[in-house]
């Protein structure tokens, strides 16, 4: 796959893209994953945000070569993401960043699904779903299920448009979504799970071109107590509390 394509602004121009790996005490399971992205999606460039580690897992993606950004502590999958867009922001010539996590949940060989409508002009942001036709869940609980469509038919009542996966964090931004002066990741409220749906409540706010495609969510590989990291009731209050606080104008 090549990372050369079409930008909305100008057909022909080259788009360069930044892969953002988000990591955080997956030593079982990094190197898995990284044998299986790394065939996949040569030339791509990718950085590998660690956040806050107490295992070998950000030692392992270095010896494959990747780039890795480290928080001193964890702060949370939001945190990690924000600090990924602020360095593809900073670092300058990309155009887009995905973001995936080192868990190995995500297949690598179906980024083109989620890249591509960026690449061709179709989207600003491509959200991926297990649900849709063609996408599959495996190993998912039938709790998680139930409650993942539920939220999502809650958050598409609120923003007034339609998801089926809501949660699914593998995605792909355009980068100038983030000069928008009304959208501003710099809050320290966006730690854990808020920062991405912050990014879809003004990515639909804003009448941003935003795409669903399927991809598989796979927890087959990942033991019992491994396959999610989010809590019971915090988690998901994480993830309610942004439409909350943004459609009520409690926060910005």
């Amino acid at each position: 796959m090549d990372r050369t394509g079409r930008a909305p602004g100008g057909p022909g121009k080259p788009v360069r893209g930044l892969v953002v790996v988000v990591n955080y005490d997956q030593e079982q399971e990094i190197a898995q994953f990284l044998d299986r992205f790394i065939p996949h999606n040569p030339g791509l460039d990718v950085v590998l945000v660690d956040d806050g580690s107490r295992d070998r897992s950000p030692e392992i993606a270095e010896s494959y070569g990747l780039k890795v950004l480290r928080h001193e502590r964890n702060l949370g999958v939001g945190s990690a993401i924000r600090t990924g867009i602020t360095y593809a922001r900073e670092r300058g010539g990309f155009g887009y960043v995905v973001i995936m996590s080192s868990n190995g949940k995500m297949h690598p060989e179906e980024m083109p699904r989620v890249i591509g409508p960026i690449l061709d002009g179709e989207a600003d942001y491509v959200q991926g779903s297990r649900f849709l036709n063609g996408g599959r869940s495996l190993s998912l609980s039938v709790f998680r299920s139930l409650a993942i469509g539920a939220y999502s038919l809650l958050a598409s009542t609120i923003l007034r448009r339609r998801f089926t996966d809501i949660t699914c964090g593998f995605r792909a931004y355009r980068l100038d979504i983030f000069d928008h002066p009304g959208v501003n990741l710099d809050q320290g409220w966006l730690d854990r799970y808020e920062a991405e749906l912050y990014i879809h409540y003004y990515a639909c706010r804003l009448g941003l071109r935003i795409r669903e495609v399927p991809v598989t969510i796979d927890y087959s590989h990942l033991s019992h107590g491994r396959k999610s990291k989010m809590q019971a009731f915090t988690g998901w209050w994480s993830l309610a509390r942004p439409f909350l606080l943004l459609a009520f104008g409690l926060r910005r």
